[in-house]
């Protein structure tokens, strides 16, 4: 080859600048033009994403009827009815499987009679009228029935009606019958519940339940009427029906896929 002189040598160099210019140029272009690659299909031997089961909320309503029986003695004169009716209705909020509540409650805690004493004879009827703010267990596992325990704490008022003859001078001077009425001031209640739910349809249920009640009550005369029931204890047992207002959001939603990447 015969050497190349000084002025050839600038030109072979523009023409290669020229021809690599022309060859990264057709590679982008060919870039461009081609297709994507298609998305990877997810392999058709991966279950499908499980359900995820909300937690239940509701607001219960509930209204109920029953009777009772006074454990123990009275602290003046025997019991001579230990049996009571009970009636009330309920409020409460049920976050799965806690279920917090308000209910109002009349009770009958049955008679008392003094028989005849020197003073006279007295027949005195009493009753309590309770708000109770309790807490309650769910259980699942034998659906459709659930079972609940729970406990309560009541701030209970006590009611006397009495109807009597005092006997003027132990009776010498003949007697006078009387009446009155008497309610107490605020007092305590504590309380021990289980029971069960029935489903009766979807938003009804039967409801039915026993618990052991104690009440701290006064002894002293009410208003001049009647002595005070004093502490007491009685059992109940009711019947009733609930109605639920359901309040869960997102019912059965599924989890977000698995990706492919991350299964072996």
């Amino acid at each position: 080859m015969f050497p190349l002189s000084p002025k050839a040598r600038p030109a072979r160099v523009f023409g290669a600048a020229a021809l690599l210019v022309s060859l990264l140029g057709a590679e982008e272009a060919r870039a461009q033009t081609a297709e994507p690659a298609p998305a990877p299909t997810p392999s058709p031997s991966l279950p499908p994403a499980p359900s995820k089961k909300p937690r239940q909320t509701a607001v219960d309503l509930s209204a109920f009827v029953g009777g009772g029986v006074r454990v123990g003695d009275a602290p003046l004169f025997p019991i001579t009815q230990r049996s009571g009716a009970t009636f009330g209705f309920g409020l409460a909020y049920l976050l799965s499987p806690l279920s917090v509540g308000l209910t109002y409650e009349h009770a009958g805690l049955g008679r008392e009679d003094s028989g005849v004493v020197p003073f006279g004879a007295v027949h005195i009827a009493r009753s309590t009228d309770t708000l109770w703010a309790s807490v309650r267990m769910r259980f699942s596992g034998l659906e459709p029935i659930v079972p609940f325990f729970g406990v309560g704490l009541g701030a209970v008022w006590q009611s006397a009606h009495a109807d009597g003859v005092f006997l003027v001078d132990g009776g010498l001077r003949g007697g006078q019958t009387f009446s009155c009425s008497a309610t107490d001031s605020l007092n305590l209640g504590l309380r021990a519940i289980a029971g069960v739910e029935v489903p009766l349809g979807k938003t009804v249920s039967f409801t039915g339940e026993g618990s052991f009640d104690a009440y701290r009550l006064s002894s002293e005369v009410i208003d001049g009427c009647a002595p005070g029931a004093g502490t007491t204890n009685s059992i109940f047992f009711r019947v009733g029906l609930l109605y639920r207002f359901d309040l869960t959001e997102g019912r059965d939603k599924p989890l977000p896929p698995t990706s492919a990447r991350h299964v072996r």
